[in-house]
């Protein structure tokens, strides 16, 4: 008796381990490639539309907020003083890098936003890069390098330290 019941505990066990659901993925790390002193290039001059006080880029193209794509990551391009006008092609320096769970005091609602300042010379303005969710989109971590890039590559190129 005591031979059928050991196999029989073993079975058991292993059905039981058999239907145990693996947790969610873990949140990837906010992307620690993009630090101070990184370089994005803009390669084509852009210009800010009328009443616009930011540009929206998503798989490598400017958007228009009202085509944002829910499922994708994008960046949204701010000038630091609020001055809008034309941007010429050159390199920025990023200075700093934050991270925020959901952007504060703002109406697009982005989440898991990565906060870039990139600066230029003295003669040209700053901006900020902001990257992250959609308002609405599922619960996902903080962008990857590749997925910010994937948001500003048809304008932007970016060379990290790492």
């Amino acid at each position: 008796m005591d031979r059928i019941r050991v196999p029989a505990v073993v079975l058991f066990g292993a059905l039981l381990a058999a239907c145990e659901h693996s947790p969610n993925p873990p949140i990837p790390e906010p992307p620690q490639q993009v630090e101070t002193r990184s370089r994005f290039t803009l390669r084509t001059p852009l210009s800010f539309p009328a009443g616009s006080s930011d540009l929206l880029f998503q798989n490598e193209q400017l958007v228009a907020a009202a085509k944002l794509s829910r499922d994708m990551p994008y960046c949204k391009l701010v000038p630091e003083t609020g001055a809008r006008g034309a941007i010429p092609p050159g390199t920025f320096t990023v200075g700093s890098v934050n991270y925020d769970e959901r952007e504060i005091g703002t109406t697009s609602g982005m989440t898991r936003v990565t906060r870039i300042a990139l600066t230029a010379d003295a003669s040209r303005q700053g901006y900020t890069l902001s990257c992250g969710w959609p308002a609405g989109a599922p619960a996902r971590g903080f962008l990857t390098t590749e997925q910010i890039f994937d948001a500003i590559g048809g304008q932007f190129s970016m060379n990290l330290l790492r």
